[in-house]
């Protein structure tokens, strides 16, 4: 029987992460060329270098995502004290992501119904806490969710099986209690059929099929999700 439906954020429940990336990037670049004299463009490219660069040190783990470090870098690069701008331009690139956030359609009412129904729902997301919480505030969804768990609490990024169980022991539930609901199909769909869970992919922007070994859903939008999650509750005898 499913207890417990889990959300991914980022290009699940409100899109597109990255236009929204380019926009907070371009922010801080034009604020960098007026305060710092750093050519926006040169600016927005080592952010871009910066960010794949502490991705791959750091094995795609939490503190990979933090854009203070990211910008540390992108200073010293250009010779300039990080001390003294790095936290500024953090701040105006995540301000300017969040005011170009949209709720994907649909996701509010889903949230509801699934609440009518006594089913917990959660997010499931990769990122640093305080952001991730900033997020759903903004977007109106801070109290429509039973449990929270980003990536830095867990202390793994998804795939990992570590977020998943958290989350599921926040929800109580056993894994295949759970469904997972997410874009990336790797880290959200791979990492949740590994831990146990039914996987649903929202694959919004029509990417190649998955190739995994077990049975996943998949759905074009919100209300595609919707028909899956119900496709499970009575498959599952809900």
């Amino acid at each position: 029987m499913i207890k417990a439906v889990l959300f991914d954020l980022d290009d699940t429940l409100y899109t597109s992460f990255d236009v929204l990336n380019a926009r907070g990037c371009d922010a801080a670049g034009k604020w960098a060329e007026q305060t710092l004299g750093i050519p926006a463009a040169e600016f927005c490219a080592q952010a871009a270098a910066s960010r794949r660069y502490y991705h791959t040190i750091l094995h795609a783990e939490p503190e990979s995502h933090d854009r203070v470090l990211q910008m540390q870098n992108v200073l010293e690069h250009f010779g300039v004290n990080p001390i003294l701008y790095a936290q500024q331009l953090h701040e105006i690139y995540w301000e300017t992501l969040m005011e170009g956030m949209e709720l994907r359609p649909g996701t509010s009412e889903l949230l509801d119904e699934l609440r009518r129904l006594g089913i917990k729902t959660g997010v499931c997301t990769n990122m640093l806490i305080d952001k991730q919480m900033e997020k759903l505030r903004r977007l109106g969804l801070a109290e429509r969710f039973d449990a929270f768990v980003a990536s830095e609490e867990a202390g793994r990024d998804k795939p990992a099986p570590q977020i998943f169980s958290l989350c599921l022991e926040k929800c109580g539930c056993a894994p295949r209690e759970a469904i997972m609901v997410g874009d990336h199909r790797d880290h959200d769909i791979g990492g949740a059929l590994e831990a146990g869970l039914h996987g649903i992919w929202l694959n919004w922007r029509g990417r190649p099929h998955a190739r995994y070994a077990c049975p996943h859903y998949e759905a074009a939008d919100m209300a595609g999700v919707r028909k899956c999650i119900f496709e499970i509750l009575k498959k599952e005898g809900f």
